[in-house]
Formats: C-alpha cells, sequence, structure tokens
C-alpha cells in the first residue's frame, strides 16, 4: 500500500506541474524548437545522470563491485563527455538545438538515416529498460504484486508520455526539478544512514573486487596497473554515455548558448552533473555486500526498508529518476527522428508529425518492455544496450558530432559490423541469464574498446578532400 501511495503522490505532482505548464502551449509549426525559458538545466544534467546511476543500473552495479576508484573514473568520463560536447557545440555554431542537430545530420542521406534510426531506437529501447526496472524495484523494494507492478509501471509511463507530448521540453525540464529535490531528500536519508556505519563497511566500497574487469595480457596480478585499467574503463563509459545521449546534447547546449558567463555557467553545469555520483557512496553503505554471481534485488535494495522514512525518500527518488529518464528518452529519440523526416521532406506544421512520433516510441518502448518481461530479466535489456550506446558514441567521437559527413554510404557499414560484433560477444559472455548476475558488468570493457574503435575507423572515415561531398 505504502508503494502505491508513492507512485499516486509522484502523478499527483507532475499533474499540478502539468496544469501550471498550460501558459506556454506547444508551437504547432516546430514543437520541440524551444531552447529558451528552459528551467535549470543544470539540475536536469544532474537528473540525467542520477537515472543512468540509479535505473540505468549500469553506474552502481559497478560501483557495488568495483569500488570506488570505478566510480572515479565514470565522474571524470562524464566531465570529458560533458566538455567534448560542449566542444561540438562550439565549434559548430549553431544558434539553436534543431540547428545544432540539423547539421549534424546534414550530409549523406545514408549515413543521416542510418545515423538518426540507431539513436532513435536506441532511445526507445533505453524507455524500455527503464520499464523493466522500474517495474522490478515496484515488485521487489515496494512490495507490489506483480500484476499491481505492472499496472503501476503502465500507468506512471502514461502520465510521463502525455505528460511530455503536450509540454515538449519545458515539460521535461520541469520534471527534472521534481526529481531533483526528491533526489535530495533521498541522499540526505542515506548519508544520515551511511553516518553510522564503521571503518570496516566503508572499506568494503572502496576496493574492487578480483574476477571483474582484469587487465588483458596477464597482468591481472598487478595491483596498480589493474587500479588504472578499470579507472580507464570506467572513464570510456562515463564519456560515452554524455556523448551518446541526446539528451544530454541538449542540456549543454542550452547552458553554452543561452546562459550569461558561460564559462561559469558551464563549470556549475559539470558540478551539479557530479552530484548523482556523490549520492551513490551513502546509498552503497546502506546495500548489504553482494555475492559473486546471482543478484537477489531484494537483499540488494534491503536499506530501502531501514524505516518509514528513508524507504518514502528513496522509492520517490527512483520513481522520479524513472519519470525524468523515460520522458527524456522519449522526447530525445523522438526529436532525433523528425529532424531527419524534416531533411526528408520540410512541411509548415510539423506537429502531427511530432505526434505520431511519439505514438511509435510508445507502442516500440511496451512491446519491448513486453518481449523482455517474459525473459524474466530486468537488467538484461539495459546489459545490451550498452553495445549500441557505446557505438553511437564512437561515432559521434569520431566524427565530431558529423557523422553525415564520413564518405557516403560508409556509416550503414559501421554501425551494422559493430553491432554484429557486440551481439556476437554478448551472446558468448553473457548467455541471456534468466536472473541478474554480478558478471554481466564484465561485457562493459568489450564496450569500451568497441567505442574505441568505433571512433577510429569514424575519424579515419571523414571525407577531408571535399567538406561539401554529399550536403543536400
Amino acid at each position: 500500500m505504502a508503494g502505491l501511495l508513492v507512485a499516486f503522490l509522484l502523478i499527483a505532482s507532475l499533474i499540478l506541474v502539468q496544469l501550471s505548464r498550460r501558459s506556454q502551449p506547444l508551437s504547432a509549426a516546430r514543437p520541440l524548437d524551444v531552447d529558451s525559458g528552459l528551467p535549470l538545466p543544470e539540475i536536469g544534467q544532474a537528473s540525467t545522470v542520477f537515472s543512468l546511476t540509479a535505473l540505468f543500473g549500469a553506474y552502481f552495479g559497478v560501483y557495488l563491485v568495483l569500488g570506488l576508484p570505478a566510480l572515479c573514473g565514470l565522474g571524470v568520463g562524464t566531465v570529458i563527455g560533458l566538455l567534448m560536447v560542449r566542444g561540438w557545440i562550439r565549434k559548430q555554431g549553431s544558434t539553436t538545438f534543431e540547428e545544432f542537430l540539423v547539421n549534424m545530420l546534414r550530409g549523406d542521406d545514408t549515413n543521416a538515416s542510418a545515423f538518426a534510426f540507431t539513436v532513435s531506437g536506441v532511445q526507445f529501447a533505453y524507455a524500455a529498460s527503464e520499464l523493466l526496472i522500474l517495474h522490478e524495484v515496484c515488485r521487489v523494494c515496494l512490495g507490489i504484486r506483480s500484476d499491481q507492478a505492472t499496472l503501476v509501471t503502465i500507468c506512471v509511463a502514461i502520465v510521463g508520455y502525455f505528460y511530455v507530448l503536450f509540454g515538449g521540453y519545458l515539460a521535461v525540464y520541469r520534471t527534472d526539478i521534481i526529481q531533483f529535490v526528491f533526489v535530495a531528500a533521498m541522499a540526505i536519508s542515506f548519508a544520515n544512514q551511511a553516518a553510522h556505519q564503521s571503518v570496516v563497511d566503508w572499506s568494503r566500497v572502496l576496493a574492487p573486487r578480483h574476477g571483474y574487469w582484469e587487465p588483458p595480457f596477464g597482468a591481472t596480478g598487478v595491483g596498480y596497473l589493474r587500479l588504472t585499467y578499470q579507472f580507464l574503463v570506467a572513464v570510456v563509459m562515463g564519456a560515452g554515455f554524455i556523448a551518446s545521449a541526446p539528451d544530454a546534447w541538449k542540456r549543454a547546449f542550452v547552458v553554452a548558448r543561452y546562459r550569461k558567463k558561460s564559462l561559469s555557467r558551464f563549470v556549475l553545469f559539470v558540478a551539479v552533473g557530479i552530484f548523482p555520483f556523490l549520492v551513490l557512496i551513502p546509498f552503497a553503505m546502506t546495500t548489504p555486500v553482494l555475492p559473486d554471481g546471482i543478484v537477489n534485488l531484494r537483499q540488494m535494495f534491503a536499506g530501502l526498508l531501514v524505516n518509514s522514512a528513508v524507504f518514502i525518500a528513496a522509492s520517490t527518488g527512483l520513481i522520479a529518476s524513472f519519470l525524468s529518464a523515460f520522458d527524456s528518452a522519449v522526447l530525445a529519440g523522438v526529436h532525433v527522428s523528425v529532424i531527419q523526416r524534416r531533411l526528408e521532406k520540410t512541411v509548415a506544421i510539423e506537429v502531427p508529425r511530432f505526434y505520431w512520433r511519439m505514438v511509435t516510441a510508445l507502442l516500440t518502448a511496451f512491446l519491448v518492455f513486453q518481449v523482455f518481461t517474459l525473459l524474466g530479466n530486468p537488467y538484461l535489456l539495459a546489459n545490451l544496450l550498452l553495445g549500441p550506446v557505446a557505438i553511437i558514441a564512437g561515432v559521434q567521437a569520431g566524427s565530431a558530432a558529423q557523422p553525415a559527413h564520413l564518405r557516403p554510404k560508409s556509416l550503414i557499414w559501421v554501425i551494422s559490423l559493430a553491432l554484429l560484433a557486440w551481439f556476437l560477444y554478448f551472446i558468448s559472455a553473457v548467455n541471456r541469464p534468466t536472473v541478474p548476475t554480478t558478471y554481466q558488468i564484465n561485457t562493459i570493457p568489450f564496450g569500451a574498446l568497441l567505442c574505441l574503435i568505433v571512433a577510429l575507423i569514424a575519424y579515419l572515415l571523414k571525407d577531408r578532400g571535399n567538406p561539401h561531398a554529399g550536403i543536400r
């Protein structure tokens, strides 16, 4: 019953914010062409990163198993990713975010279509992965029956969907503020609880375990080399998530172009983006030691059930993270798709096109959610998406956010072969576990390697001889 009350509390909060948004309706001509007047994008960036840490599960899982060195690597990688995106924005010189996307996709038609389809597909699948994990959190942590957890998940997703359907980016940014407040309350609750932990308890989250992210070429036993290797893998992972996320591009663009004292505001933007990593430390302190192998999610989230105050703070923080990340993923994927379609055929009124793509996004997310629900492992899809995310990040890094400017029709082959390599590796390494296991994070080093290889290939495929080749 308490879990249902938490869900209803968040839904009511969203409805109240939706009512306050009616004074700023979407433009009929370009519904997503909104950059100015968006509240507190710095907080939105923190929401984006926290959604990766808590809901996507990868950052939290890496920290629990690999300790503080890997967490520091993720934080450094996030900063590098934000600076890299800012560099793309400054180099391109676009005056609006839509112009940034147009310039990114303007070039060879095949390259642009392949990249836009991949980015949109990954965002919709990412939204579905959040549905899966929210369902599991409701079922395991909030004590809701499986059928009721499915109902709560779908209801919250639909509310969030219609919220951004009618509110666009303004709705997403206001949702982020709600999420940040809940996450801050969650951090305070867990920090207070972690303060009573012993030194021995603190030490268990500082050092990595053996058997994870071991260096290649027989260097397993070398201590500093092992820690350095794990740190660097985490750096690539953290930078890759930012480089591959249209939501992060949007927030970085707003701060870089629409805030006075751009450099100081961007420093604040980066600093607030690191906040979620600090939240993970007390959160991990309340989590029992996870044995190697099968992950017991009820045991993993046992810290949520210590007392009513912690339960309310943590559950609202987690569900609010879901809402923010789900809305951002759906809207970001739709925006890239709308821009790609605009390059193919321009229309004066773009709202119908936006609505139809939103329908496609919701149906895709629900279909993928239903399929992966049958597999029994709520983290399998999130783990599977690490490869496509690495590929997108590699393309962006290697092309300096100009993927359509690569040699004509080359990108579809790069993406296809990289995806094939990832799926073959994933099948051999993970073997489709029906329950979450700690060893799933061992796929991340290959994803980091794949990102670097794709980045190098994209860099070599730049058409330097004729920069205007294939421009539409």
